[in-house]
């Protein structure tokens, strides 16, 4: 019995001691101590994720302001000091406190200049709220930039089309329109300091000016003819208006020689070989017509007359549009003399035309140093071509002092007239000079008005791409010089 209790009582040990050490082996459900130090490790990189994360949050606010507030007052045409934007930005986003600097070259009140910087920086700091258990109690915000806006130096050649088919459908009055909006919208604000714009109207033919006549070595023709064997002057009354000192318009009629009206130079072949003004002698394209004239609105002459030159190197709104707005249609269409000025002044090498023509009053002096050379990154030069009619041939009075040239047009007198180049060759001469100016970075935009398909074909051929081509109907014309006015802006500004 006794061994019995024995027995029993070993028994029961020994399973006591081997469920005591099974339990002692179990390790389902335990915690160890690296796996308790892991858990406050990964606490403590999310609390110090999320101290980074709201620090990021503040410095991308600060920052967006902070770009904001300096693009805005590194505009040109920003009516209030530029630190005074930056300030007034930082206020209305609560950020007063966090402005560190302001720094605006050349000043904070703009001078007459075509560039602005603006450069600032912000500060602030963000509370560690998890971080604090290592001792840190708050993260720095830094941020800063820099704008800066640049007007760059803009040189355009507005070459218009006004030859008397511009007379059809308004075509001249929509012009006239669409033509003072473009040079509203290039010389507005700021960029009306470094835009100069040539205007360039041709017919059959381009009236440089008296000036440039002279310096091109031009030869006028004869200041009289013969009649009956009797020498008389040839030329006509002109009258003029003005206004009388009381603000009374009054018209005076004077005479003038028929070869004083205008100023055209008979280019040749060699000519159109260069993107140079015309110089070295030239004979003066006679006063005269092909074909009839359409008095209201037409003045006589293949030739522009010389109310109807070129205007070179202007930026005065006023005296442009007033110019657009009076300009006489003419005779022909010759757009390859037109394409030859208005290149030719872009170039560089008219520099010293441009001089003589600031000491006779008519380039404003701060345009005196150009065009600009090819090679300044500073400046773009664009060239806007206008017609409505394709490149024809050119015809002349077989003579040059005809007494009939000046009432009687040479469609009615086919005897008396000869052909100097055919359309085709006009052609040429035009693309040439095209290829010419894309050659040396001028931009071309063409507009074909209501033009034949053929004046379309040659308008796409000569713009500096496709695209830069434009076509139009009636009031289109309008948004066509929006859409080139608004190219030209966005390529000469830089921020």
């Amino acid at each position: 019995m006794l061994r019995a209790c024995l027995d029993n009582i070993r028994s029961n040990r020994q399973k006591a001691v081997e469920k005591v050490s099974a339990f002692r082996k179990e390790e389902e459900g335990t915690v160890t101590i690296f796996a308790t130090f892991m858990i406050i490790m990964m606490l403590m990189v999310c609390g110090i994720a999320v101290d980074l994360m709201q620090n990021e949050m503040m410095r991308t606010r600060v920052q967006n302001t902070l770009d904001r507030a300096i693009l805005a007052a590194s505009d040109l045409d920003q009516p209030l000091p530029a630190d005074q934007v930056v300030d007034d930005y930082f206020a209305k986003a609560g950020m007063t406190e966090f402005l560190d600097d302001v720094q605006i070259t050349p000043g904070a009140h703009l001078p007459v200049t075509n560039y602005r910087i603006v450069a600032a920086t912000a500060r602030t700091r963000t509370p560690a709220i998890y971080m604090a258990m290592t001792g840190v109690e708050s993260l720095p915000v830094y941020t800063s930039g820099m704008a800066e806006e640049i007007i760059e130096k803009t040189e355009i050649s507005l070459v218009l089309d006004i030859s008397g088919s511009m007379r059809f459908d308004d075509r001249i009055g929509r012009l006239r329109v669409a033509a003072n909006e473009f040079l509203e919208s290039v010389l507005d604000g700021q960029a009306g300091t470094t835009t100069s714009i040539n205007i360039v109207p041709y017919a059959g033919q381009t009236n440089p000016g008296p000036i440039v006549f002279n310096r091109a070595g031009g030869i006028q023709f004869a200041e009289t003819i013969t009649v009956d064997g009797e020498e008389q002057p040839y030329g006509g009354d002109v009258e003029n208006e003005y206004v009388d000192e009381d603000g009374n318009t009054q018209t005076e009629t004077n005479y003038v020689s028929y070869r004083d009206r205008s100023a055209c130079l008979e280019m040749d072949s060699s000519d159109f070989n260069n993107i140079n003004l015309p110089s070295g002698g030239y004979f003066q394209t006679p006063h005269f017509m092909n074909w009839a004239i359409d008095a209201p609105t037409m003045d006589w002459g293949w030739c522009p007359l010389n109310n109807t030159a070129i205007q070179y190197a202007q930026n005065n709104l006023d005296s442009l549009k007033t110019f657009i707005n009076t300009m006489r249609l003419h005779d022909g269409t010759g757009t390859h003399y037109g394409m030859k000025y208005g290149v030719a002044l872009l170039n560089p090498t008219s520099n010293s035309t441009f001089r003589a023509l600031e000491t006779a009053g008519l380039v404003p002096p701060q345009f005196a140093d150009r065009p600009a050379p090819f090679t300044d990154t500073d400046t773009r030069k664009f060239v806007v071509l206008m017609t409505d009619g394709k490149i024809t041939e050119q015809v002349r009075p077989k003579d040059a002092n005809h007494q009939l040239n000046p009432t009687k047009e040479l469609n009615a007198r086919k005897t008396d007239r000869e052909r100097i180049s055919t359309s085709s060759t006009n052609i040429t001469r035009f693309y040439s000079m095209c290829d010419k100016a894309k050659a040396e970075g001028i931009v071309i935009y063409t507009i074909a008005f209501e033009a034949p398909d053929a004046a379309v074909t040659q308008m796409r051929n000569c713009a500096t791409e496709p695209s830069y081509a434009y076509k139009a109907q009636g009031v289109e014309i309008r948004t066509v010089f929006k859409a080139i006015a608004r190219q030209i802006n966005e390529l000469r500004l830089t921020q």
